[in-house]
């Protein structure tokens, strides 16, 4: 028998007769549509910032300043041209104001192809962005965020497979009035990691747009450092290891998008470092376009990878189980 699961529609506001109580939750299988709801949002979102990002590109922006006056200048220029002084202009205009009015707009249709232009740009542009949106749950991207088979694990019922019960664990919901807000998901990179050294790659970070002021992204940064860590005492006690090697260390990194800065900003104030620029933005299906590399690369548009280095040692171990982060007090502050 299916899971029921818990609706979420971006589109209505949260019921406000449910009393405002705030909390947070690992993945269950009921809340499996919410969660892929909220992470395919985050592309969504992305898309939209694109396109007003290259719309109101400094190239954009020079364009627009010195077309518009140009055209128009071009359009009335058979009345500049036989005035001698603003005054004797504005008599004429006063005389012809209908030629004048059809003059100007007559240079219409050449600002809109200006603009038509940059929109048709804007629209190439965000198609990576378009196609991980319309293919988010087809081509099984969100898989590659969960780190496993999503639609298996909606139909966990008690939890009878547990393997695929304890990987909800390393995704994090925040829930406001009963309602999923912001999620955190990461995942282990299993080639790379050793006892040396961990590697964890945060998949995806997002919030509800109408909640984006408070610091729910911060909560999650920190939470996924602090499940990083567990992760890597449990990977300890699976190779039969009890202390962690000498120099050991857990590498944290995340994708981050040069069009959206408050989030880069965000994770640079959370310690994170910018180790890699890629100018393939469609992490799942590279489309390999030299091309748009080059118009990407022109716009300064990219893919960041950010990364932070954990140092470990017994210590940190034994501190995982005392932090309130790790006990369900996370505090969430207004942005100012």
């Amino acid at each position: 028998m299916p899971v029921e699961q818990k609706d979420l529609d971006l589109n209505k506001p949260l019921d406000v007769n449910i009393p405002p109580t705030l909390g947070k939750t690992s993945l269950t299988p009921e809340l499996s549509k919410a969660a892929i709801v909220l992470h395919g949002d985050h592309y969504k979102q992305l898309q939209a910032k694109l396109t007003k990002y290259v719309l109101w590109h400094p190239y954009a922006v020079i364009l627009y300043t010195l077309s518009i006056p140009l055209v128009i200048g071009y359009g009335i220029w058979e009345y500049m041209i036989v005035c001698d002084s603003l005054i004797e202009f504005y008599f004429l205009i006063m005389r012809n104001k209908k030629d004048f009015i059809f003059a100007i707009f007559s240079s219409f249709p050449i600002l809109a192809s200006i603009f038509g232009c940059f929109g048709f740009l804007a629209y190439v542009v965000g198609e990576d962005m378009g196609i991980i949106t319309s293919k988010f749950y087809a081509q099984k991207y969100c898989d590659s965020i969960f780190g496993f088979d999503i639609k298996a694990f909606s139909q966990n019922e008690n939890n009878k497979d547990k393997k695929l019960a304890k990987l909800g664990k390393n995704t994090e919901l925040i829930i406001y009035r009963e309602s999923p807000i912001a999620i955190g998901t990461l995942v282990v990179d299993e080639e790379q990691s050793t006892t040396s050294k961990f590697v964890v790659k945060i998949t995806g970070i997002h919030v509800r747009k109408v909640f984006q002021k408070v610091d729910f992204d911060v909560v999650l940064i920190e939470w996924a450092i602090l499940r990083a860590r567990e992760l890597y005492q449990e990977y300890l006690t699976s190779q039969n290891v009890k202390t962690p090697p000498e120099n050991s260390f857990i590498l944290v990194s995340m994708d981050a998008y040069s069009f959206d800065g408050a989030f880069e900003k965000t994770l640079l104030n959370n310690g994170f470092k910018l180790l890699d620029v890629s100018y393939e933005l469609n992490p799942f299906s590279p489309s390999g376009s030299n091309l748009m590399k080059r118009v990407f690369k022109l716009l300064n548009v990219s893919r960041d990878t950010f990364g932070i280095m954990l140092t470990v040692g017994e210590e940190d171990i034994e501190l995982l189980n005392k932090n309130p982060l790790t006990k369900g007090e996370n505090k969430a502050r207004k942005r100012a």
